[in-house]
């Protein structure tokens, strides 16, 4: 991400994963990189709290040239900022690194220390040996290492409070707090920090997550007052909703609290959660993820979380025993207040009964502006639909309560917003209010993982836009610190099946590399001791072990981070889990068959047997585990498991196909579509299949689709790699159920969890992300941005848009680990035009197509003509060779940004 005029921004600061920031471009002349005129940088997330040893440097390259890269880099790393502006690295000086690496660089200095503040930058080597400028200075800091370095104990209470006098002027504080359910800590009056619904959700018996807090500012040399109030969150949460063996976590929420403070001269001063913190009840009666909050405004206790207040009438607060497990940073982004809507309408169904429509499905809470006597109770019922009589339709919810109750102080205009709870909603029935409200007594406040957006699609195709709308809202009101499957009813589990089958799509519209690393390490907590994994995670819900097209989140999640993002610690830290999964998948399959299965194609129109699935997901997986073994050096593991992949895959297609029919299983289109996704298909057979396939589209379901979630995820980019992307148009474009387009047609501001409007009350989810999938199609396919076969990270890149049938034009967009790539193409039957941005330190190749009617074709870049006479004519700067396959003709280029023109023989 960069400013508007393209100065430096650092746009990735992530603790444990890597620290991430952009060097502004430079002007190569005959003296070398001329030193630019202004650089700032800004951490987009809080750099606090890295908990890893050996961070990882990442950085972004800009230069003037085409086809530019990195043949070395310096970091320096220092403990001062000063020092860092003399160009010295006392903690760390890499030197002179002939590498081309620029991301994922791992630190390899002096031993990182507790707490401590470190400022790093970065200078590279261009093609020709010119070194450019040092990058701004960014910095990062350190958490606590290790678990002695904790003072405190878990201490219970709905409000806690504890006060200390500090002795002199404060020049240093860091707070590092956590909790066993939700958390608001202030100080001195005022709330610390923009984070909500804080910490993250975690197995909490395992580990529980810590967030660190810069309170400098907020402390005082005298008394200061420390306060917190608690909420039940995921980890009270039990007994009503789950299997009693997956009950609460614990009974109350406990608070684990350490503020490390330094003083002017050198003192130190340590406050930490014990029993010597007071506690009180408050003001929320009771807190629910699932049914909501109840406050009343009476039980108010003004100044409490300030100094001087008189908390003698206080109980002393109760110690407990909490988590004994990991405390980890929390190293991906927080949960938050993102956004404020105001309803777009406001109607009154029954005397005393007024429904808004926020006219946009969401997850969050309403703010409620009010004023009335004292003791009146205010009620607030969320519902993603309403009747046609207008009061609200809430049979989808499933027993949870979803209402926020607010009884009134009477003291004036009150305003409320609840602390421990979310729904998912569109509309909010209002009862109780005194008089009548107005527009203006709501407001809509979006709520989810604060995810940086990272990825464009927009095309001339409307049906498209208002798709990829869906699927923004419902992908972000789906991260609440796990991937959910829905926002609104008794459910919001971490549903692997439907984690891995848009996590693709994910990466490509969000920066997800933090929130997926964290979910992977949950994923990893969750594991059974026989090295299976549950349906969802944390584990509250479905089957043990999870179905395959669950469990297979576990390897596809960490293939698609080394994928997107270069991460080989995700492999490394993550190949002794796999290994023991994959033990647990061939333990369960009889020659080499495996047939534990419960989801299959959830959803699905057409039912595809689930033995077939199962076995098609353990083949990819022992395949996906033996090309990990391979990346990290271990050939023999590789060839070993390649070998069982081969056996699973001879064994599959005696049991399921049959050569007569050209059919997998039954032949559904999920069935043929994984079949030839994963090139199970016996080559001789791959036209019949692949007939079978397009004539059940087509003829058998006049251009529909009968997948489920799972299926469909394969279905689309198949059908374009096999040359069929007007037939996978067709069906993004389609407007009739079953299909995307129905939805939209519908009024569906967030997707659907069934292709079908409406079913019984449990299965009628209005925002259920799993049909998703499509969206990362949308950019690879319609926008032609992908990764080069066996390019990692975006270093090798191949922009292929499929210019199709009514689609007159497509951009995409993504700002990747090495830079931003972008794709716009315009086309009409005279020309085709294409511009492309490759980033610096990656190359691409870019494929145009040709109309069929074509037969001889010109293609400037720019001004200079590239191809002619078929054949490519060289001389353009940053174009190394082209070639023709095909319909296509194919240009080799270095970073840069580059216009092509495609028009009829002159």
């Amino acid at each position: 991400m960069f400013n508007s005029d393209g100065r430096l921004q650092v746009i990735r600061a992530v603790a444990g994963l890597f620290l991430f920031l952009s060097l502004l471009s430079h002007s190569y002349g005959a003296e070398g990189p001329a030193a630019p005129t202004d650089l700032r940088c800004e951490y987009l997330s809080n750099p606090l709290g890295i908990d890893v040893r050996e961070p990882r440097f990442s950085w972004v390259l800009h230069h003037a040239a085409r086809a530019q890269g990195q043949t070395a880099y310096q970091v320096l790393v220092a403990s001062r900022a000063e020092g860092l502006e003399r160009d010295a690295g006392d903690i760390w000086d890499s030197g002179k690194v002939a590498s081309s690496d620029s991301i994922q660089v791992v630190y390899a200095g002096k031993r990182l220390a507790n707490g401590e503040t470190y400022y790093w930058k970065v200078r590279y080597w261009d093609t020709a040996g010119n070194a450019s400028p040092y990058s701004a200075a960014a910095q990062f800091e350190m958490g606590l290492l290790s678990r002695d370095e904790w003072k405190g104990q878990w201490i219970e209470g709905d409000m806690l409070r504890k006060e200390v006098t500090l002795d002199g002027k404060v020049v240093r504080a860091r707070a590092y707090v956590t909790a066993l359910g939700y958390y608001e800590l202030r100080i001195n009056g005022e709330k610390v920090g923009r984070n909500v619904l804080d910490p993250a959700w975690t197995t909490y018996p395992k580990r529980v997550l810590y967030t660190t807090y810069d309170v400098t500012r907020r402390l005082r040399s005298g008394k200061n007052a420390f306060g917190a109030m608690l909420g039940g969150g995921w980890a009270t949460l039990g007994a009503r909703f789950f299997d009693p063996e997956v009950g609460p976590y614990y009974k109350a929420p406990a608070l684990l609290l350490q503020v490390n403070i330094e003083l002017e001269g050198g003192k130190t001063v340590s406050v930490a959660s014990d029993g010597s913190w007071k506690a009180s009840k408050g003001p929320i009666v009771s807190d629910s993820v699932y049914d909501g909050e109840v406050y009343d405004g009476r039980r108010e206790i003004p100044g409490w979380d300030q100094p001087e207040f008189d908390d003698s009438q206080w109980s002393t607060a109760q110690t407990a025993e909490g988590s004994q497990g990991v405390l980890s940073a929390q190293m991906m982004p927080t949960i938050r207040v993102i956004d404020s809507m105001v309803p777009v309408s406001l109607s009154n169904p029954k005397p005393g009964v007024y429904v808004f429509d926020m006219g946009q499905n969401m997850s969050g809470w309403v703010q409620l502006r009010v004023e009335g006597p004292a003791g009146t109770q205010v009620t607030l019922r969320f519902a993603e639909l309403v009747y046609s009589d207008g009061m609200i339709d809430r049979q989808n919810l499933g027993a949870a309560k979803a209402r926020d109750i607010y009884t009134l102080k009477g003291e004036g205009r009150e305003t409320y917003e609840p602390h421990f709870t979310y729904h998912g909603f569109r509309y909010v029935e209002v009862t109780g209010y005194p008089g009548a409200p107005n527009l203006d007594s709501l407001r809509g406040r979006v709520v989810h993982t604060a995810v940086g957006t990272v990825g464009s699609f927009v095309a001339s195709k409307q049906i498209l836009n208002d798709i990829q709308r869906l699927i923004h809202w419902s992908q972000l009101t789906n991260l609440f610190s796990i991937p959910t499957d829905c926002d609104q009813r008794n459910e919001r589990q971490g549903w692997m099946g439907d984690a891995q089958a848009t996590a693709q799509e994910a990466m490509m519209n969000f920066d997800m590399a933090a929130f997926y690393t964290n979910f992977i390490r949950d994923i990893r907590d969750a594991q059974f001791p026989d090295g299976s994994v549950p349906d969802t995670v944390p584990r509250k819900y479905g089957g043990v072990p999870g179905d395959l097209g669950w469990q297979t989140a576990y390897p596809l999640l960490c293939w698609y981070m080394w994928e997107q993002y270069g991460d080989r610690r995700i492999l490394e830290e993550n190949y002794d889990g796999l290994k023991k999964y994959v033990a647990f998948l061939r333990s369960h399959a009889q020659d080499n068959i495996y047939r534990l299965h419960w989801e299959g194609d959830w959803v699905e129109l057409a039912h595809t047997p689930g033995d077939y699935i199962a076995d098609v997901w353990y083949y990819y997986d022992v395949s996906l585990f033996s090309r990990m073994a391979q990346i990290l050096g271990k050939s023999a593991e590789a060839a070993s498991y390649g070998q069982v992949a081969a056996q699973i895959k001879d064994a599959l297609n005696r049991t399921f196909f049959d050569a007569k029919s050209g059919n997998f299983a039954n032949g559904t289109q999920t069935a043929n579509a994984m079949a030839l996704f994963l090139d199970l298909v016996p080559k001789e057979h791959r036209n019949a299949v692949e007939r079978n396939l397009t004539d059940d589209i087509v003829y058998a379901h006049n251009t529909h689709v009968t997948t489920g979630f799972i299926g469909v995820k394969f279905l689309m980019p198949l059908l374009t790699s096999m040359g069929r992307s007007d037939l996978a148009y067709e069906l993004a474009t389609q407007t009739t159920y079953p299909s995307w387009g129905y939805m939209v047609k519908r009024g569906a501001t967030t997707l659907w969890e069934l292709w079908q409007e409406k079913t019984g009350p449990a299965m009628n989810s209005q925002d259920h992300i799993m049909f998703g999938s499509v969206g990362a199609w949308f950019y690879n396919a319609l926008g032609g941005i992908n990764l080069s076969p066996e390019s990692v990270g975006y270093q090798h890149i191949r922009i292929a848009p499929q210019v199709v049938e009514d689609l007159t034009w497509a951009s995409a967009s993504v700002d990747t680990i090495r830079g931003t790539v972008s794709s716009s193409w315009t086309h009409s039957p005279e020309f085709i035009t294409l511009e492309v941005a490759i980033p610096v330190n990656s190359d691409g190749q870019v494929v145009i197509p040709t109309e069929e009617q074509m037969t001889d074709v010109v293609i400037r870049e720019g001004d200079r003509v590239v191809w002619e006479n078929g054949h490519y004519v060289s001389g353009d700067p940053g174009l190394t060779g082209a070639t023709r396959e095909g319909r296509n003709i194919i240009f080799q280029v270095g970073s840069g940004t580059y216009s092509f023109r495609l028009t009829a023989g002159e």
